[in-house]
């Protein structure tokens, strides 16, 4: 490779770098907002989950007073109840919770083509 090859090859690559530079600051620059807009949704759903929460329970609250004032309810056959509902998903710790899936994968058959 002659002087003259070697001086305009440098600067094609030294162009090129530049511009894989400047596309990889401008993926960089995209996928960080991205991310802070995947927090940005996912603080706005907690906080909405948060309140939803909350009127449950001053839900939950309200009709237990009223079924206690009202005689309509016996508070230790209402706790018998919750706990043996809290018990039929498999896990007795104060809630419902979703069945989890099996540890081990399903046994798939074997096809043979031939």
């Amino acid at each position: 490779m002659d002087f003259w090859d070697q001086l305009f090859d440098n600067e094609y690559k030294r162009r090129a770098d530049i511009e894989k530079l400047k596309r990889t600051v401008h993926a960089r620059r995209m996928a960080r907002r991205h991310t802070a807009d995947q927090i940005d949704s996912q603080e706005k759903r907690i906080e909405k989950l948060e309140d939803q929460v909350g009127e449950l329970a001053l839900l939950c609250r309200s009709l237990l007073t009223i079924l206690r004032e009202n005689g309509g309810v016996d508070p230790q056959r209402l706790q018998e109840i919750m706990t043996e509902m809290d018990a039929e998903d498999g896990v007795v710790d104060g809630k419902i919770t979703d069945p989890s899936p099996p540890d081990e994968p399903p046994d798939v058959p074997e096809i043979r083509a031939w």
